[in-house]
């Protein structure tokens, strides 16, 4: 996992700073799976930068262009959008918008979709039991 080594301190401490396009940060390509309904758009990506000694927790940074697909979670989830935006509409009918500095909150037994019109960025943290 990338460390932030900007300052002589850095390796006496803990604390980090991820940086979304640090070369470093290891990327796997999240396409064509379940909950992907367009197959053959460009794929999603993901970099686990931080998880829990038990497993349990893991934050992440994920980006994909514009598409859309079924709502799944692992475990509780939150998603904070830094750029782009979601519209998830939930197993009722209910419209949900997440835009650019909002937080989208949903767990593994939530259903519905998803569609984003454009690109996005996010840091997600996923909590399982």
């Amino acid at each position: 996992m990338p460390k932030d080594t900007n300052l002589e301190t850095a390796a006496k401490s803990s604390v980090q700073v991820i940086k979304f396009g640090d070369p470093a940060n290891d990327w796997h390509d999240y396409g064509d799976m379940p909950g992907d309904r367009t197959p053959g758009n460009p794929i999603g990506q993901h970099a686990s930068v931080w998880k829990s000694n038990d497993g349990r927790v893991t934050v992440g940074l994920w980006r994909r262009d514009a598409d859309y697909g079924d709502l799944l979670g692992t475990g509780q989830c939150f998603d904070f959008v830094i750029e782009g935006d979601v519209t998830v509409v939930d197993k009722e009918g209910r419209t949900h918008v997440a835009n650019s500095g909002d937080l989208l909150i949903y767990n593994e037994k939530d259903e519905g979709s998803w569609e984003q019109p454009g690109p996005i960025r996010k840091i997600f943290i996923h909590v399982r039991d």
